[in-house]
């Protein structure tokens, strides 16, 4: 039984394109409340290594009440509306952080606050989550998921990436030109501005943060809905049971746990690093942010039009050979030369949206639609376990090594250097994960390395050329074929 016939052609049209509508909003406040601005609060509060690591590692965690969440919803069965309160609540715990700066307690307390209800926002997000990929998943047409997501997150990208930008002009702003701001205010608001402009200017980035999430909720309470299929009530035992009894899918969930825990380790030190180390403003942070974003919104349409053809292995394969590059980058930034943040940001733009929307897809296309919400939260509490591991024990190595700094021929490494270099140096091996997973109509990743790249070098000066000894370098490692035209993608 497809769930999409019991809604009409124009009914799932209506429902694709407000999701784009509802993700708009969503994503503007998902810019405003992650990355740098909620490093920054937590600096601004005065979070140390180990604390940041768990500013990042509370929301990996939250990620395991997915599972309960899936038995829910599977009870229930009312994921719009479960989804609808949920997402509701989530983003408006972010009122606290609003007025937060305003509370006399001392620091200590303010950051106890601070991690308690980032905790239960996140355990109130993951616990919801499930519902809307499993809404959505039965929602859009498996022959046009790939294109469908690939638009989608390139208009998302637009939001997020104009939303990292104006967050951070304001912030800088107001930390810079206070004193003329507060003229026109009240006196109670004005001399807490004038005192602390980096707690004023964080209040307001979570408040529009909050506008914008019920704007998005207003955009889900019309989104269509179709009908559930049916599936035999289970404990939570046999919840994890069922997904783990597929031996491909557990190869998926294998290499998911592999890579959660390699990148985990680093992923709540990039930005403090910047903001510590590198005595970079929230401006030029969010440019970097920005040409990542664009580089990505050019490339989210092609590899959704790869995965279509290809499938999600070979992407993900392509895509895990040069992010295992990235992190060497940072070892060669120092204050005065950030030049490889800019050829990392155009590295993850291009790499990274390939990853990602290969990653999301694969879980969907692996996991059967009847009883499908077993297997994302599944896959999601197992990742968020082993990310908060991965990341608190990143907070832990972090702080140990506090001391930690190594002068060699004038550069200078610090502890977040060493977390740099373990999850650059573990990426490569996910490779193996990958290669024993088995995706139906999946092409192999030489081929979409040959096809694409042929039609890429052939719009180019000397392409040609290029293109022959890329193939012949191609065919040394064991591929025999050689590919000298293509369709379009």
């Amino acid at each position: 039984m497809n769930t999409q016939a019991e809604l009409k052609k124009k009914q799932i049209d209506k429902g694709l394109r407000i999701s784009i509508y509802e993700g708009s909003f969503a994503a503007v406040f998902t810019a405003l409340t992650t990355g740098p601005f909620l490093a920054g609060y937590a600096l601004y509060l005065g979070a140390n290594d180990f604390q940041l690591g768990l500013v990042a590692a509370f929301p990996f965690l939250a990620q395991a009440f997915q599972l309960p969440g899936a038995l829910i919803i599977e009870k229930l069965r009312r994921r719009k509306k479960f989804n609808l309160l949920g997402s509701l609540l989530f983003r408006s715990i972010f009122l606290i952080f609003v007025f937060l700066p305003f509370f006399p307690e001392n620091q200590h307390v303010k950051i106890g606050i601070f991690l308690l209800f980032l905790s239960i926002s996140s355990a109130v997000a993951n616990l919801v989550a499930v519902a809307w990929l499993s809404w959505m998943s039965d929602l859009v047409p498996e022959e046009n998921r790939g294109r469908y997501f690939g638009i989608r997150n390139t208009t998302l990208g637009f939001i997020t990436m104009g939303s990292n930008f104006a967050g951070a002009k304001l912030i800088d702003y107001f930390r810079t030109d206070s004193a003329r701001i507060s003229y026109y205010l009240p006196d109670f608001i004005s001399g807490f501005l004038k005192e602390n402009p980096a707690g004023f200017a964080f209040s307001l980035i979570f408040l529009l943060a909050v506008l914008s999430a019920l704007m998005a909720a207003f955009f889900l309470s019309h989104q269509p809905e179709p009908k559930m299929l049916s599936h035999q009530k289970v404990s939570l035992t046999d919840a994890l049971r069922i997904p783990l009894s597929d031996k491909n899918f557990r190869t998926l969930i294998y290499f998911f746990i592999y890579w959660s825990l390699v990148t985990g380790i680093s992923a709540p030190f990039w930005t403090p690093h910047m903001l510590k180390n590198l005595h970079l403003d929230f401006y030029l942070i969010s440019l970097f942010s920005i040409l990542a974003g664009v580089v990505g919104l050019f490339m989210q349409p092609l590899w959704g039009k790869a995965i279509d053809k290809y499938g999600n292995k070979p992407v993900l394969t392509f895509n895990v050979v040069f992010i295992f590059l990235i992190p060497f980058l940072w070892l060669f930034v120092t204050p005065q030369n950030i030049f490889p943040l800019w050829i990392d940001a155009v590295m993850g733009g291009i790499f990274w949206s390939g990853f990602t929307l290969a990653s999301f897809n694969v879980v969907i296309a692996l996991s059967p639609q009847q009883g499908r919400s077993y297997y994302l939260a599944t896959i999601a509490a197992t990742n968020g376990v082993v990310l908060f591991i991965s990341a608190a024990l990143g907070g832990i190595i972090a702080q140990q090594l506090g001391w930690f700094r190594l002068v060699f021929k004038g550069q200078v490494f610090l502890n977040f250097h060493i977390l740099f270099v373990l999850s650059g140096a573990g990426r490569i091996f996910g490779l193996l994960f990958l290669k024993k997973l088995k995706e139906h109509k999946s092409r192999p990743t030489q081929e979409m390395v040959q096809e694409m790249g042929y039609l890429f070098f052939n719009r180019l000066p000397l392409g040609k050329g290029t293109w022959t000894l890329v193939t012949w370098a191609i065919s040394a490692f064991g591929v025999k074929k050689k590919i000298t035209g293509g369709k379009n993608l």
